[in-house]
């Protein structure tokens, strides 16, 4: 079984985009805002979704910390190299690292950069402290 290690949003903006981000998310939390070019698998899916990982390092994150940490666990039990970005996404927005958010209806007009930012904000986290 190979340890898991755990790092910050700012080592892994070190090494983004180049690194494998797994986001262990809800597919709906995924869908508001994630790391641009990340991968995201539910920690519910993981085990029956390993075909779906590529056989290289895999950086974990959540909301914050928690679910990708069972996450790496059970990659780790099964072989792969994981690393835990603790914070998780959370962190990652909070330092000004980028983020993809979910597209505005084309019906709708694309709300000003500032009020969805703190929506945002507001939303990852209320989400990450009820799952802390």
């Amino acid at each position: 079984m190979a340890a898991t290690r755990t790092i910050t949003a700012d080592e892994l903006a070190a090494t983004w985009p180049a690194a494998v981000v797994v986001d262990v998310r809800s597919r709906e939390e995924y869908a508001i805002a994630h790391i641009p070019g990340s991968l995201n698998i539910p920690l519910d899916d993981i085990s029956s979704r390993l075909k779906d990982l590529p056989n290289t390092t895999l950086h974990l994150l959540c909301g914050s910390g928690k679910r990708s940490s069972q996450a790496a666990q059970i990659l780790a039990d099964h072989g792969y190299e994981t690393v835990n970005v603790a914070g998780g996404i959370t962190e990652w927005y909070r330092n000004g690292r980028p983020v993809t958010y979910a597209a505005a209806p084309a019906d709708n007009p694309p709300p000003d950069r500032r009020r969805s930012l703190g929506s945002l904000r507001h939303r990852l986290l209320r989400r990450a402290a009820r799952t802390s």
